[in-house]
């Protein structure tokens, strides 16, 4: 049994709900944070749901991971885009963190901060924790079910000019500003036996202003979901209700080139003089996100039997 949960606002207090075709049946009971989903079986919360209904087009869909939360993200996990990114297949993973605060809903609008010039996507699959991972824990396969309970799509939005032209690489200032994250529109919760199953049959896909960009399937990753979380036990605790971002495919706006290698890399540069080479140099003949741009995500299964949802996301300027 799969079931998908929306957090949504009709006008008051945010609300937690199960998707039935077209509506949302508010669950019974008290959830303060997506750790208290987490706690429940797809059963129980099925069983909680209500006889009301709320056509969804009436709701204001918000993000169903809330904060406070960790967001550790893996980097260049797919070939295609560690290669377009310059850089050579990697022998282990990369970690970077975003900000709780990043997070934002689905449908919400994603500022550009004041200055961005170089403003990027990156749509991914999202896993939320149902427990806590700490050191010696060992995630298998087998496992992944115990300690991930909820699988969404994210957009993991980032500054690309803030990231490599400030203070010699600021990845987290970058990636970090309020509505980096959108996440949603709702939670996936499968039976613990099935997450690893539905981990190798998700594709994701991005279009900007109506063009395909990104498009790829969850068995192109480079490092799989088990590997991703033993890697994070041997250096961090996670809690229920952490996000882990397992990476993009290829086709982000930003694409290395030797000239922007050799700003990044030389050190001789002023900070403001760094930024500038590289946005004089990375906007010569590329087109970064812009106010008015329309960013829409989706992500399903490969026999589209289990949908996550569609993102709709509009830039405008801060």
């Amino acid at each position: 049994m799969v079931v998908r949960v929306a957090r949504f606002t009709i006008g008051g207090e945010p609300l937690w709900g199960i998707l039935d075709g077209d509506e949302i049946a508010p669950l019974g009971g008290t959830f303060v944070s997506t750790a208290d989903i987490l706690r429940l079986t797809p059963a129980e919360l099925k069983a909680r749901a209500g006889a009301e209904r709320f056509a969804i087009s009436s709701a204001n869909i918000l993000s169903p991971v809330t904060a406070p939360a960790q967001i550790v993200c893996q980097g260049l996990n797919y070939a295609d885009h560690a290669d377009q990114s310059g850089h050579a297949p990697r022998q282990k993973n990369l970690f970077f963190m975003k900000a709780a605060s990043s997070l934002s809903g689905a449908f919400d609008p994603v500022i550009r901060p004041a200055g961005c010039q170089m403003l990027d996507y990156e749509v991914e699959l999202g896993l939320v924790l149902k427990r806590p991972l700490n050191a010696g824990d060992r995630v298998t396969r087998e496992t992944l079910g115990d300690f991930i309970g909820g699988l969404v799509l994210c957009n993991d939005v980032s500054a690309r000019d803030i990231m490599f032209g400030e203070a010699f690489l600021q990845w987290f200032r970058g990636k970090s500003a309020r509505t980096f994250c959108p996440c949603g529109p709702w939670l996936v919760i499968p039976e613990p036996e099935e997450v690893a199953d539905l981990l190798d049959r998700i594709e994701i896909r991005l279009w900007l202003n109506d063009e395909l960009r990104q498009s790829a399937h969850t068995r192109d990753l480079l490092f799989r979901p088990e590997t991703c979380l033993n890697d994070i036990a041997s250096l961090m605790d996670l809690w229920a209700g952490d996000l882990v971002l397992t990476g993009t495919p290829g086709g982000v706006i930003l694409q290395a080139n030797a000239a922007l290698a050799q700003i990044v890399t030389t050190k001789l540069f002023k900070d403001s003089e760094r930024k500038d080479a590289i946005v004089q140099e990375a906007t010569a003949h590329t087109r970064y996100l812009a106010p008015g741009d329309i960013m829409r995500a989706e992500m399903r299964t490969d026999d589209s039997a289990v949908d996550f949802g569609r993102q709709l996301l509009e830039i405008v300027d801060a």
